[in-house]
């Protein structure tokens, strides 16, 4: 049944990274990107409460404070990975972007190894060490002349701990706060956790697009023309909030599974993320080659290839 899961994991990532490259056509300033992820959060929250009530899960809204530390961690995390996602981008080849990632999902294994002594496999590290070089030979079919610079690899390394604390942050939940956790002195259900999770990411967006918009009127404030832009709100097409819908309604279904796989199945973090990351790897290219005209090239099946072996050896060492 976990297997399942996780391929429903991977489906909703893929779609989500094909929903992504739909509704890049319809930035047209540098606060749209920020604008958009903002929407999206909020989407989650109504996807939250509305499941929330569904469960029947409105006493537990009230947290205590621990719950409610993890759940502003989570919350910070995911919308750090976002910001500075969206800034490495800038400033980095794909390549570089799509390894820093990857390693981001080393961090969880990390860290739970050190703090909840979860068993750590050194023959699994030879399945994540081809994911790694999966990931560079997928990647080197996007050719980019952008260079790395200091500020580019600052960003490109705080994204990837930021997805990699947002990971995390549902090992936290589950060991503390879940029926499955070793520490767990209360039990809260995974809609309030996601709930919680992205008021507090839409928080932190929100407060982030304040501060760009202050900057941006500080910047132009010698040209008229200039602010003339800032200050008109251009409506957003129909078309992109369909897909902003649909990014949210598969980000909010993918983290839930996950945290569905994490407390209620015996995977370990270090096969689950990598695992998750390979697979997308693979299914993104393919929907790239597909819907956006991308050629198969001996580069891709290779990639898929290596990919492939290095999931079949963590699912197996």
């Amino acid at each position: 049944m976990q297997y399942i899961f996780i391929t429903g994991i991977i489906f909703f990532f893929t779609l989500k990274g094909y929903c992504g490259k739909r509704l890049s056509c319809y930035v047209n300033s540098p606060s749209d990107p920020y604008l958009f992820n903002f929407l999206r959060m909020l989407f989650c929250i109504f996807i939250g409460i509305a499941l929330v009530f569904a469960e029947e899960a409105l006493p537990f809204l009230k947290l205590e404070l621990g719950m409610l530390a993890i759940c502003a961690f989570s919350g910070v995390s995911n919308a750090a990975f976002l910001v500075c996602w969206m800034l490495a981008v800038r400033k980095n080849s794909m390549v570089s972007v799509d390894v820093g990632l990857t390693l981001g999902s080393l961090i969880p294994s990390v860290l739970c190894l050190i703090l909840f002594s979860e068993p750590f496999s050194v023959p699994k590290m030879f399945g994540f060490a081809m994911i790694i070089c999966a990931t560079v030979v997928l990647a080197g079919n996007n050719k980019s002349e952008t260079k790395g610079s200091f500020g580019g690899i600052i960003l490109l390394s705080l994204a990837a701990i930021g997805d990699g604390m947002s990971s995390f942050s549902q090992q936290l939940y589950k060991q503390y706060y879940t029926d499955a956790g070793s520490r767990a002195s209360m039990y809260y259900p995974k809609t309030v956790f996601h709930f919680y999770t992205y008021v507090f990411a839409s928080l932190v967006l929100l407060l982030f697009m304040i501060g760009y918009y202050v900057l941006s009127v500080k910047s132009t404030k010698n040209s008229v023309s200039d602010q003339k832009n800032i200050h008109t709100r251009r409506l957003i097409p129909i078309r992109a909030l369909f897909h902003i819908s649909i990014m949210a309604v598969c980000l909010f279904a993918g983290n839930y599974l996950q945290t569905v796989v994490t407390n209620d199945y015996e995977i370990s973090s270090q096969l689950l993320y990598p695992i998750i990351k390979g697979c997308c790897l693979i299914t993104v290219n393919f929907v790239a080659m597909i819907f956006f005209g991308e050629k198969i090239t001996k580069r891709s099946v290779l990639g898929s290839l290596i990919a492939i072996i290095g999931i079949v050896a963590m699912s197996i060492l």
